[in-house]
C-alpha cells in the first residue's frame, strides 16, 4: 500500500493507512447511518469511486518560519507547525519539483515568512492548480506588501522546470489582511494566460486562480452524467442553479434543457461562468451575481411554480432556514441537492422531505484518503 512520506504528521490526509476498499466501506456506512436516521437507508446506492492518487485539482500550501522556511500543510500532531511538504500523492506528480524549486528560490532571496500573530513577514501561501485532462498548471505565490518579489527570476526558475504538465499561468497575489485564509486583495498575472482550461467530456471550462471548481476533475464527468440521469432534463424543462460557481452544472444541463438560470454571489465567478457558457456555445443560459437568499426572495417570484428543476450545491454549512423556506415558496417540481458535508445535507433533507419525496441518495468519493465525500440526492415534489 502506497503511503506519502509525510503521512501521520501532515494534516492533509488521514486515511492513507486504511486500504482503499475499506475507506469506501466506511464512507458508505456513514451515509447509510445518516440516511437511516431519516428513514431513507433503502435509497442509498453504492458509493462511486475513481482514481485514488493524484486526483486533486488544487492545493494551498502555507509558508512558515521554522528551522528554515517551511512550505506545506499544517501538522495534525503539533499545533501551529507546518509540515514542510516534499511530495503530495493526492495532488500532482509535479509537486515535488515545483516545491523544491520555490524553496531554493526563497532561500536564495532571503525572503521572510509571514507571522500571522505579529502580522509581519512576506511569504504567506502558495496556490497550485493542475488540470487533469489538459495537463496545465497555474501557480500563485501569495505575499504581503512588505517586500518586493523578484518577478523575472521567479518566472525564469519556474519555466525552466522539467514537468509532466505545463505551467501556463503564474500569478503574484498580495494579501495584507489579518485572515489566515488566502485573500485575493490584489493579483498580478506575471506570465501566461489568466485562466487554465479543463476539459470534461465534450465541455471546456476556464478556471481562475481564485475560482471554486470541484476538487476531483476526473470524477466530475460521471457525477454530471448522474445528475442528467436523475433529472431527465428535456427541452421543455426550466432549470434554476443556485450556488452555481463557474456554471459547470448549468452548462452541462443546458445541452438538453429549455433554459437554465445560474446564481452565484461572487461577481468574478459569474463573469467566468458567462465566458464558459460562450466557450461551449450555450445560448440558453443566463447568470446572475446575487446572494442565493436575496435572489430567491426577490427575483425568485418570477420563477415561482415555473421551475422544473432546482439545482443546489451549497457551501459545507448547508442551507439556512431562510433559504429552505424560500425553496418551498419557489415550489420547484424537482430538486438536485449535492453536498460535500453529508451531516449538513441530511439535516436539510429532513426539512425538504416535508414537501418533497426523496428518490435517491448516491455517495461519490471525491476525496480518497480523507474522511470527506460528496453526496448526490434527488427529490420530487409531493
Amino acid at each position: 500500500m502506497k503511503n506519502c512520506k509525510h503521512f501521520g504528521d501532515c494534516g492533509g490526509c488521514r486515511f492513507q493507512d486504511i486500504p482503499y476498499k475499506e475507506q469506501l466501506a466506511l464512507k458508505q456506512k456513514q451515509v447509510e447511518e445518516l440516511a437511516a436516521a431519516i428513514g431513507a437507508q433503502s435509497l442509498v446506492k453504492p458509493i462511486q469511486s475513481g482514481k485514488e492518487w493524484f486526483y486533486r485539482g488544487k492545493m494551498e500550501f502555507t509558508f512558515r518560519q521554522q528551522e528554515d522556511i517551511a512550505c506545506g500543510l499544517y501538522s495534525r500532531r503539533t499545533k501551529g507547525k507546518v509540515v514542510d511538504i516534499e511530495e503530495c500523492l493526492i495532488f500532482s506528480q509535479d509537486a515535488p519539483v515545483i516545491l523544491k524549486a520555490i524553496k531554493e528560490f526563497i532561500k536564495q532571496k532571503g525572503y521572510s515568512a509571514y507571522d500571522k500573530y505579529k502580522h509581519k513577514g512576506f511569504l504567506r501561501n502558495l496556490v497550485l492548480r493542475e488540470t487533469k485532462f489538459t495537463n496545465q498548471i497555474m501557480l500563485g505565490i501569495v505575499t504581503t506588501s512588505n517586500n518586493s518579489l523578484d518577478k523575472e527570476e521567479f518566472i525564469k526558475i519556474l519555466l525552466g522546470l522539467k514537468l509532466k504538465s505545463k505551467i501556463v499561468s503564474i500569478y503574484w497575489i498580495v494579501n495584507d489582511s489579518w485572515s489566515d485564509a488566502v485573500v485575493f486583495e490584489k493579483k498580478e498575472l506575471l506570465r501566461g494566460e489568466p485562466f487554465i482550461q479543463e476539459t470534461l467530456g465534450d465541455l471546456k471550462f476556464k478556471i481562475g486562480i481564485d475560482s471554486f471548481f470541484q476538487s476531483n476533475p476526473r470524477m466530475i464527468a460521471s457525477f454530471y452524467e448522474k445528475i442528467g440521469q436523475y433529472a431527465n432534463v428535456t427541452n421543455e424543462k426550466n432549470v434554476l442553479d443556485i450556488f452555481c460557481g463557474l456554471g459547470s452544472i448549468g452548462i452541462f444541463l443546458a445541452d438538453k434543457a429549455k433554459y437554465v438560470w445560474g446564481v452565484e454571489i461572487a461577481p468574478e465567478a459569474i463573469d467566468l461562468a458567462r465566458k464558459n457558457a460562450e466557450l461551449n456555445g450555450k445560448e440558453n443560459i443566463t447568470f446572475t451575481a446575487s446572494d442565493a437568499r436575496k435572489f430567491l426572495n426577490t427575483q425568485g417570484v418570477f420563477h415561482r411554480n415555473k421551475t422544473d428543476l432546482l439545482v443546489v450545491n451549497p457551501p459545507r454549512c448547508g442551507l439556512s432556514n431562510k433559504i429552505l423556506r424560500a425553496i418551498f415558496r419557489l415550489n420547484p417540481k424537482e430538486i438536485i441537492y449535492s453536498s460535500c458535508n453529508p451531516k449538513a445535507l441530511f439535516s436539510d433533507l429532513q426539512e425538504l422531505t416535508k414537501g418533497y419525496s426523496l428518490e435517491s441518495i448516491e455517495p461519490f468519493d471525491f476525496f480518497p484518503h480523507t474522511p470527506h465525500l460528496e453526496c448526490l440526492t434527488f427529490l420530487k415534489r409531493i
